[in-house]
């Protein structure tokens, strides 16, 4: 009996897991990426009916602005990583950065301010160029983290 309880209370953790970090697909003219569900549209002030960012407080939030005039390529991301540091150390906004880590075609860089956790990125996608941020609280760094690696591998150019 003490097993199926076990067993029962596992696949509820799971189930309530999952339902949490249920992604949904937003479609835009330049791009599409999922985001966590939880994570409302923001309508861009400049350009009414566009979406690039989302939000679900003032601690979650994610960015994706495609960039067609950007000067980062596969070749220069390690570049750009170093460059991006350097830059956030720079300003007076309290963040504790980390080394920039490139993989294929993402360059990822985590920083830390209080109790907040912000992971900065480019994505090269096709010619076009993604940067964004996603933040979230320091103590849900274990659910959010795999849901920041979801987001970057599906954001796709259209």
């Amino acid at each position: 009996m003490k097993k199926i309880f076990s067993i029962l209370a596992l696949v509820v953790i799971t189930l309530t897991a999952n339902a949490q970090n249920e992604m949904v697909t937003y479609n835009g003219e330049k791009f599409s990426v999922q985001h966590p569900k939880e994570y409302a549209d923001v309508v861009d002030d400049w350009t009414p009916g566009v979406v690039n960012e989302w939000k679900k407080d003032d601690n979650h939030k994610l960015s994706v602005w495609p960039d067609d005039f950007s000067d980062v390529t596969l070749e220069t991301l390690n570049y750009w990583g170093e460059y991006k540091k350097q830059e956030f150390e720079q300003k007076d906004e309290g963040w504790k950065v980390d080394d920039p880590i490139v993989k294929g075609k993402y360059l990822t860089i985590r920083m830390t301010a209080g109790d907040i956790v912000q992971y900065f990125y480019f994505v090269v996608e096709d010619g076009l160029v993604f940067e964004g941020k996603m933040s979230f609280l320091t103590s849900e760094e274990a659910k959010y983290k795999p849901v920041f690696d979801a987001v970057l591998a599906s954001i796709k150019k259209k």
